[in-house]
């Protein structure tokens, strides 16, 4: 099944605007990196970054359908319009699906508190 090409970030000029402007939060496993639109869209977008240090080319991948499955699973936590960068650290796999879950949840469930949705980022999608 997956998760639609509209609702993943595919450009690097996206990512790294992201990056720029966005909020950072670390969470052990993966940091995360938020920013709202300012288009009225109502979509949300995921993208994913798992370099070379993560591991070998299995342990990478398996981090990044871990994601989007959570990316999938609760994506109406997320506020309407918002782009979210996941970095992903080498230790991701050391913690079970359940806490990786309870703290994707949490984190965007204070990110959703951090910035309101009236309130976007300096960048247009």
């Amino acid at each position: 099944m997956g998760i639609p090409s509209t609702k993943r970030l595919r450009k690097s000029r996206d990512f790294q605007k992201i990056r720029e402007h966005g909020t950072r939060m670390f969470l052990g496993p993966f940091i995360v990196q938020y920013c709202q639109r300012m288009s009225n869209e109502e979509s949300r977008r995921l993208g994913v970054i798992a370099s070379r240090r993560v591991g070998n080319a299995v342990k990478r991948n398996r981090g990044k359908r871990i994601v989007r499955e959570l990316f999938r699973l609760h994506e109406s936590v997320l506020p309407d319009g918002c782009d979210i960068v996941i970095v992903l650290r080498s230790n991701f796999d050391r913690y079970s699906f359940s806490d990786l879950e309870a703290r994707y949840v949490r984190a965007c469930a204070n990110l959703a508190k951090e910035r309101p949705a009236g309130q976007a980022c300096s960048y247009n999608a």
